[in-house]
């Protein structure tokens, strides 16, 4: 049965139970929180030369410059997974799957993640419309737009799937389950919001209100990965929110303007309080609202499990790691 209540029993945590070796709160944290800032700020650099001249070789040199931060993007984010991915295997023991990514829940969780995204930046961006806050903008040649955008437009979208991904998987799908195992969904969640928020905190434009809005950001992800017993729906819908800001409505996106081209192109004029300034609508007060909302509805909502009629008595954290493991055994 399903499990997607606020407890070390929820289905996402309890696949923790697993691992031949759980890693430790207190390793996961440095490991988790270090793993994407050291790989984007070191390793990434590194490797920028070498595939700047391979890419140079097959690439004009207006596509090089259109596509080479969204192709480097997309290595240095599938290198992050795959150092955890290793870590799930050899480290911990257990099949990767376990971190999330269960056959089951994609049906149900990939078009809700992605039908909530659509809805939530349509809230967004329409509020900035309706306050004249937003207003077409005259392209200057320095974005591709439209019709003449679409291949950029269509690398971004994989390039936002394999950065949105790969930090559900790290944030959502291992460090949160690691620690909820040991001491419980909500210290998990808070612990994240942490590591997230500080990830993110060094882009342009950072403040205290894009500081809120990125808090409610990640709690909603992990209530939305929790409720749903699955990374599927996290993944989708970090995806599709960075994507369809950036490059459908042509925003900036925590600081960082559209890359490889955008559908449209708008101008935010009014105080940056509501338009987000240069760290875009998602740090603006519109954001604030939709994201509280989202919060508070992912808090309430029972999830796609079954909450148990009965409380159960209490069983000690070792009692429930050997009962989980023994029909696991090999």
């Amino acid at each position: 049965m399903l499990r997607t209540d606020m407890s070390r029993d929820n289905s996402l945590v309890a696949e923790v139970r697993r691992a031949k070796f759980i890693t430790p709160w207190w390793l996961s944290i440095p490991f988790g929180a270090a793993l994407l800032p050291v790989v984007a700020a070191v390793l990434a650099p590194l490797a920028a030369v070498p595939i700047y001249g391979v890419l140079s070789a097959l690439l004009t040199e207006p596509a090089l410059k259109t596509y080479f931060s969204s192709i480097i993007t997309i290595l240095a984010f599938a290198f992050a997974a795959l150092l955890l991915f290793l870590w799930v295997r050899l480290v911990e023991r257990r099949p990767f799957h376990t971190i999330g990514f269960h056959a089951r829940g994609a049906l149900i969780g990939i078009p809700l993640g992605i039908g909530l995204a659509l809805m939530f930046t349509a809230l967004v961006m329409g509020g900035l419309s309706a306050t004249g806050m937003m207003v077409p903008a005259a392209p200057d040649g320095t974005v591709p737009l439209g019709a003449a955008a679409m291949q950029g437009v269509g690398i971004a979208a994989l390039m936002y799937a394999v950065q949105a991904s790969t930090e559900e998987m790290i944030y959502r799908g291992w460090l949160q389950n690691v620690i909820a195992v040991r001491i419980g969904p909500p210290i998990a969640i808070a612990i994240v919001t942490i590591a997230f928020t500080w990830a993110h905190s060094r882009n342009d434009g950072f403040g205290l209100l894009p500081g809120i809005n990125l808090v409610l950001f990640a709690v909603f992800l992990s209530l939305l990965a929790l409720r749903t017993g699955s990374i599927w729906a996290s993944c989708a819908w970090h995806a599709m929110w960075n994507w369809s800001l950036s490059n459908v409505w042509g925003v900036p996106l925590s600081g960082i303007p559209p890359e490889g081209g955008s559908v449209m192109t708008w101008t935010l004029t009014g105080p940056a309080v509501l338009t987000g300034g240069a760290w875009g609508p998602e740090g603006g007060l519109f954001a604030t609202a939709v994201l509280t909302g989202g919060t508070v509805w992912a808090a309430l909502w029972a999830g796609l499990g079954t909450r148990p009629a009965t409380a159960t008595p209490a069983v000690s954290h070792d009692a429930r790691l050997s009962a989980y493991r023994a029909p696991h055994r090999r």
